[in-house]
């Protein structure tokens, strides 16, 4: 009898370091399951912020496009007189889009039109386009003719 209650003692502490053994292995387990949970939600976020940051890039370059465009040609009566300016450009200015005409300093733009928003639309060395006001300095008048063409 007490050779069985000793076996039953060994029994009794191999079966408490094993389960202790398969405790300790699953909270490991959890643990690790855990951390990879949460480093899924980290990097979804941050694959979030990110997409979220591209956004709002191209939205701040819309908007600053959209400010930055010539005004919109408004339509015209073909009856209506267009009176046309001779004017140097005294400031250089880079066009932004295909509507626009780049502008170096000395040159001579024909103005064919002026909105109220600060834009003008004129030709120099043979291309059109729109371009600020503040970068030219009126010269002189020209006919309403076909005559500004000859200019440059």
């Amino acid at each position: 009898m007490q050779e069985l209650k000793a076996n039953m003692a060994v029994l009794g502490k191999e079966a408490t370091a094993a389960l202790a053994a398969v405790e300790s292995q699953q909270h490991r387990l959890t643990f690790q399951r855990l951390v990879a949970m949460v480093e899924g939600e980290k990097n979804y976020h941050l694959r979030i912020a990110a997409v979220l940051s591209d956004i709002e890039a191209e939205m701040v370059t819309e908007k600053q496009h959209k400010e930055s465009a010539p005004p919109a040609i408004p339509t015209e009566n073909s009856s209506e007189k267009t009176s046309y300016f001779l004017a140097e450009v005294v400031h250089p200015f880079s066009a932004a889009s295909e509507k626009e005409l780049d502008l170096y300093k000395g040159d001579y733009v024909v103005v064919r039109k002026v909105s109220e928003s600060g834009w003008a639309e004129g030709e120099c060395k043979g291309k059109a386009g729109w371009f600020p006001m503040a970068y030219i300095e009126k010269r002189q008048r020209l006919p309403t003719s076909n005559f500004a063409a000859e200019v440059y």
